[in-house]
């Protein structure tokens, strides 16, 4: 057998394993995201966990309650984002409260086929536990990294980014790759900032006293200690004192892989940097298969780099 032909065999075994794999995943993974829509039917319709806070909030805002209380991040339906995201969230609380759940679990699975890079890729995901657990609690962690992808893909996004960094912190990390490594994202990074800090000032005028009650929730939650199941952390006294050391690590971390041109790693630190850490917030990390080198699996024309995102969406499965 010539060297070509075993070259030409080889790559064809290569295929054909690669394959393999992914329809195994398909199956396992379509079993298991069927088996985690059963079960969360099944808990009140499927209602959420995080969903309540947002819900609430922007029930809070229209009857003028208090947004906010002196309470653990671990409970239920406790509301600790900025006055201005629970003013945004006022037409979303004229909807019924099921529907609203199920309209943002929705949208997580289209970030989820987003950062993925392909529906196939999708539900392969969904082997990965801390995706599940995130379809289910129907946080917003995967709308916030599909907000980061998006903005290193389409300069458009840069313009998001505020806001996704006024939600969970972590999305601001982007920033350091973009400014270095995508230079025409500066200018919408500055508009989009200047255009939230508007907002924000409109925020305040509107309603003083919500700020000023967040403020305080902020000083509470940064001295109660951190627990939880599925809690993850560096420093468990303290939940702003384990956010501080966390952040600024994934810092470091942002400004090396912006230094070294890796866009894979300033996405990851970007993504799952956020003020509680449990161990669903890893869920984001399936989009770094976006980033697979070209002549993987499931890559349909090269792509110019490993990091490049905007070679990103030239890998779509076969």
């Amino acid at each position: 057998m010539s060297l070509v032909s075993r070259s030409l065999r080889s790559e064809r075994l290569r295929r054909m394993g690669g394959r393999v794999l992914i329809d195994a995943g398909l199956v396992f993974g379509g079993a298991l995201a069927l088996a985690a829509l059963v079960t969360i039917v099944q808990d009140h319709g499927g209602l959420g966990y995080d969903t309540p806070s947002y819900w609430d909030a922007g029930r809070h805002v229209l009857d003028g309650s208090p947004l906010y209380q002196t309470d653990p991040y671990t409970t239920l339906a406790l509301y600790t984002y900025p006055p201005i995201f629970a003013q945004f969230m006022v037409p979303a609380a004229l909807l019924p409260e099921l529907l609203f759940a199920w309209l943002s679990r929705m949208s997580a699975v289209l970030c989820l086929r987003y950062i993925t890079g392909s529906w196939p890729a999708a539900v392969v995901s969904c082997i990965f536990l801390p995706v599940l657990i995130e379809l289910s609690i129907a946080n917003v962690t995967l709308q916030l990294a599909a907000c980061v992808l998006f903005a290193m893909r389409d300069k458009r996004g840069a313009y998001l980014l505020p806001w996704a960094a006024m939600i969970k912190f972590g999305p601001v990390l982007i920033v350091p790759y973009l400014w270095l490594r995508k230079p025409e994202t500066r200018r919408p990074l500055v508009i989009g900032t200047l255009v939230f800090l508007a907002a924000c000032l409109v925020s305040i005028a509107v309603a003083p006293g919500q700020w000023a009650d967040y403020v305080n929730m902020l000083r509470f939650q940064n001295e109660t200690a951190l627990s939880g199941q599925g809690v993850l952390h560096l420093i468990p006294s303290g939940g702003g004192i384990d956010f501080v050391a966390r952040f600024g690590l994934a810092a470091i971390v942002a400004v090396l892989a912006a230094y070294w041109g890796r866009g894979w790693l300033a996405y990851a630190a970007a993504s799952i940097t956020c003020p509680v850490m449990a161990f669903s917030r890893l869920a984001p990390l399936v989009g770094l298969w976006s980033f697979r080198p070209a002549g993987w699996p499931g890559a349909r024309r090269p792509a110019r780099t490993s990091d490049s995102p905007s070679a990103v969406e030239s890998t779509e499965p076969a």
